[in-house]
């Protein structure tokens, strides 16, 4: 029950922002959340998808191999070669001998690729996610950078492009214990995937199971006998109402690893644990669907997001610029996720400046967004320049000073 305390009292400072002694006992803040579920996870973190805020955290910033969650950053890349138009999901790639078994150790995951197959690169992806296929995952890293170690320098600066420094990977499947991941981190990762590719759930991580191999990937030395069914990794995806991904992993260094999302209504949450230890009396793979889904139902239960309206965003007078109106945009989602109890009581408001002095950076701070309930903040939007405002020459800028002289003097500045 004291770890229960300590990590409801690191949520409740994350979420509402204020210090731990003024936190009351567990389930009687500001609020009234429950108490959050004792899990068997050195690390976690749970996060609402649309605003990115921390629900709950246990030992963030814990570094730990993720295993098998690799391959989500893996499957970014390969999103961004497919978008980048270097890639093509109908595409055939014929599998070298080097990214099968025994190669690749064979008591790991396995979609069971064969030399000389030709295979989608879409079976590829989906033999990652579903399946866990670390040979699919080394298959697909040599169709795109020619090997595993020159794949792994991609997927570093995929995520350091992401503003995730803190992930680091030496290979694609998460077979090596010198990955690394903290459970922020790839909370943060899995929002940004899941914003950067919503087909991904769909077409990948959703699937109930996949066919595979199936009779047009039979070569000379191999033929596929019968319908071979392999079922999703992650129970969640058959078991969890509202779960449509993401992956789950496991080696002996890190424990076991669980990135899952959900979704009920207009909330979307994204749960991560790691490190969860096989010495428990439901065995360590369904002991952590059991800690996901306890996870996912307590923050259910707990918050709910929403965007309540708020109207056009201000425009400003940029004085002694070029143009003279400029627009604000969010920098983020502009939701927020609400205690289920304080729900009815959200209210938003604009604080911002009515003019600017130029010059102006496009994407600087002018204002924010502010969400509250009984007078407490539960999320700030910063408002952002739409776009760069140049400083007008000594002329224009000697205009503007007078106007807006004038128009301080008449209360319109």
């Amino acid at each position: 029950m004291r770890e229960t305390s300590r990590a409801l009292a690191a949520f409740l400072c994350l979420f509402l922002g204020i210090a731990a002694p003024a936190l009351a006992a567990p389930g009687s803040g500001a609020f009234g959340i429950p108490p959050p579920p004792a899990v068997n996870a050195r690390a976690l973190v749970v996060m609402d998808a649309a605003t990115g805020q921390v629900l709950l955290a246990k030992n963030p910033g814990l570094v730990v191999p993720p295993a098998s969650l690799t391959k989500l950053v893996a499957l970014h890349v390969a999103y961004e070669e497919i978008a980048a138009g270097r890639l093509s999901k109908d595409e055939l790639v014929t599998i070298d001998k080097r990214d099968c078994s025994p190669y690749v150790p064979y008591g790991s995951s396995l979609v069971y690729l064969q030399p000389g197959m030709r295979v989608s690169v879409l079976d590829l992806m989906r033999g990652m996610a579903v399946a866990s296929g670390n040979d699919a995952a080394f298959a697909l890293a040599r169709r795109i950078a020619g090997g595993n170690e020159a794949f792994a320098s991609r997927m570093n600066e995929a995520t350091r492009e992401l503003g995730l420094p803190e992930l680091g990977f030496v290979e694609p499947s998460g077979l090596s214990e010198l990955n690394r991941a903290t459970a922020l981190s790839f909370a943060s990762f899995c929002r940004r995937y899941l914003e950067l590719h919503p087909e991904s759930l769909a077409e990948l991580h959703s699937l109930r199971y996949i066919e595979f191999p199936r009779e047009e990937h039979a070569t000379e030395a191999y033929k596929p006998q019968g319908r071979i069914i392999q079922y999703n990794r992650n129970n969640l995806v058959l078991s969890y109402e509202g779960c449509d991904g993401l992956k789950t992993g496991y080696i002996i260094e890190a424990g076991y690893n669980l990135a899952a999302t959900a979704s009920r209504g207009s909330t979307r949450l994204i749960v991560v644990t790691l490190g969860g230890s096989g010495n428990t009396a439901l065995g360590g793979g369904a002991q952590r669907s059991r800690d996901g889904s306890a996870l996912l139902d307590w923050a259910f239960g707990s918050f709910v997001t929403l965007a309540p309206e708020l109207g056009p965003l201000p425009e400003l007078r940029a004085w002694y610029g070029e143009g003279k109106k400029l627009k604000l945009v969010p920098a983020e989602a502009l939701a927020v996720s609400a205690p289920r109890s304080a729900a009815a009581d959200v209210s938003v408001r604009v604080v911002a400046p009515r003019s600017i002095d130029a010059p102006v950076a496009k994407g600087q701070r002018v204002g924010e967004v502010v969400y509250s309930s009984g007078g407490q903040v539960l999320r700030r939007v910063d408002l952002v320049a739409e776009r760069e405002v140049a400083k007008k020459g000594f002329l224009g800028s000697f205009l503007d000073a007078i106007a807006k002289f004038l128009a301080r003097a008449f209360g319109e500045a």
